[in-house]
């Protein structure tokens, strides 16, 4: 940082050097260097900086005033040699050098600049520029020049209100993308920070209390997104003399309909997960991506797809309002059984004498939520009786992300769709050495050496790697990382040494 550092987004906060400034004698002297500082990108006449803070006083009053002024400016900042460190003047103008002074009013707009400049595919997902939001978020400390008051110049408080209103509105566009996408990335606690910081700047705007209300209720606090949605009513009411608009309305009528409690169905596992760190931050920031709505992860059998499908699930329960259904597939072999078996899943009733088909999609046109749909590749040409049994199973998949909006769809298959809608994400073997081991590395760093460890000892209790650890190794690179494979390999470990199997 410069040694000079201005603090205009809140609180007057002046550090020079790592010490705090404050023997600035005048709030005349305080207001030049703000403006000064804030219009740094010109020089100032000084006739029209007397007029802007001494509008009230004869011309030749006011320049005296301001040449007052500014040698305590220079005073307050130690900056009496024969050339400023901070200033450029001359007997008619004062400019102030741009770059001797941190200002965080310039850094909060470069930063905005910068995520305008930013070549993305879509705003909403691009993490860089969240990262830019975030910083200039943390910049914006209250509202610009906060408390401070010029009262016999109109001038200068017709500047500091323009230049206020400017910073709160690009304050709140960045606290609203921020919660958005952490929203969508099931991060509630960050999300819920911003949130509120929007409603500290603005108690009654709509959208903040519509986002608050989400992050509650994926969280499970029913009762206080309803709450929320009241204290949003009261405050429009009192403040604006208006309702809750009906996208606020109708979000209220969505989450009175949820109940606490459940909100996934997602089968207990027997054993720890293990690896695939990488592969769950890319499928969760896939799903985080508004684009993408059909996500299909493609692999042999044994790969593992189920299983990194289910904790993929597991960490997006919190993203959508609500929840998560899981829908295993395998027992199926025609769509004519898809319908009521994720209606079924779904809880969602068939009774009633509607068709069944239209009745699931009404039911999920009204939620926001993952389906995962395990071991689709029984309803696709290769296993499925038939072409058309195949089209239909597929064609339920668009029905859904068509008239679903809210709907995301996360498949498992050993096959692809070929759907436009489908992002496809290979499911590879974990990761294993590839070459002889000369030393022994850290177990932590092969999730396929981990897997195998661990099956082991489900096995024989008393099993270790210790001198087993090549033949180990060298199992997992035959079978090239399947968990599978390497699970029925390590059963054996009670009747064969590693060795020989």
């Amino acid at each position: 940082m410069k040694p000079l550092a201005l603090y205009l987004l809140g609180p007057y906060h002046v550090v020079r050097d790592g010490e705090s400034v404050t023997e600035f004698r005048s709030d005349k002297v305080r207001a030049l260097l703000a403006y000064l500082a804030l219009e740094a990108d010109r020089p100032h006449r000084r006739d029209a900086l007397a007029a802007l803070l001494w509008p009230e006083v004869p011309d030749e009053v006011a320049r005296r005033n301001l040449r007052l002024s500014l040698h305590r400016l220079r005073e307050a900042l130690n900056d009496l040699g024969a050339d400023s460190a901070y200033f450029q003047i001359t007997r008619e103008t004062v400019q102030c050098r741009p770059e001797a002074i941190w200002v965080d009013a310039h850094a909060f707009e470069g930063l905005l600049a910068a995520v305008q400049d930013h070549e993305h595919r879509r705003l909403e997902s691009c993490a860089p520029c969240m990262a830019r939001y975030a910083e200039a978020a943390a910049l914006h400390r209250g509202d610009f020049l906060e408390g401070f008051v010029l009262e016999d110049s109109l001038a200068f408080s017709e500047w500091v209100v323009l230049r206020r209103e400017r910073f709160h509105r690009q304050a709140l566009t960045a606290l609203y993308h921020l919660t958005a996408y952490h929203r969508r990335r099931g991060e509630l606690e960050r999300a819920e920070e911003y949130a509120r910081r929007q409603l500290e700047l603005e108690p009654w705007r709509e959208e903040a209390h519509r986002q608050l209300m989400e992050v509650l209720a994926c969280r499970g606090e029913i009762s206080a997104a309803l709450a929320q949605y009241e204290s949003c009513r009261r405050l429009l009411a009192e403040e604006l003399d208006v309702e809750p608009g009906e996208e606020t309305q109708r979000l209220y009528r969505c989450i009175r309909g949820m109940h606490a409690g459940r909100r996934h169905n997602l089968p207990p596992q027997a054993t720890p997960f293990v690896g695939r760190k990488e592969e769950l931050a890319q499928i969760a920031t896939l799903l985080a991506d508004p684009d993408c709505r059909l996500l299909v992860l493609v692999g042999p059998p044994g790969i593992g797809k189920t299983r990194l499908a289910l904790e993929a699930a597991r960490n997006q329960v919190h993203a959508f309002l609500h929840g998560v259904c899981f829908v295993p597939l395998a027992p199926l072999n025609s769509s004519e059984f898809l319908v009521p078996t994720v209606a079924e899943h779904l809880g969602c009733p068939l009774d009633g004498g509607q068709d069944p088909r239209e009745r699931l999609l009404r039911y999920l046109r009204e939620r926001e939520m993952l389906l995962v749909l395990d071991n689709f590749e029984h309803l696709l040409p290769s296993s499925a009786q038939g072409s058309e049994t195949a089209e239909d199973a597929t064609a339920l998949l668009v029905e859904i992300l068509e008239r679903a909006p809210a709907v995301k769809i996360l498949v498992t298959s050993r096959e692809r769709l070929h759907l436009r809608w489908e992002w496809i994400f290979p499911v590879e073997g974990l990761a294993y050495p590839e070459g002889r081991l000369e030393i022994h590395p850290p177990i932590s760093k092969w999730p396929a050496v981990q897997l195998f460890l661990q099956a082991a000892r489900r096995a024989n209790p008393r099993f270790s790697l210790g001198g087993e650890l090549p033949h180990v190794v060298r199992i997992c690179q035959l079978v090239e990382g399947m968990p599978l494979g390497i699970e029925l390999a390590a059963a054996w470990v009670g009747q064969f040494p590693c060795r020989e199997i």
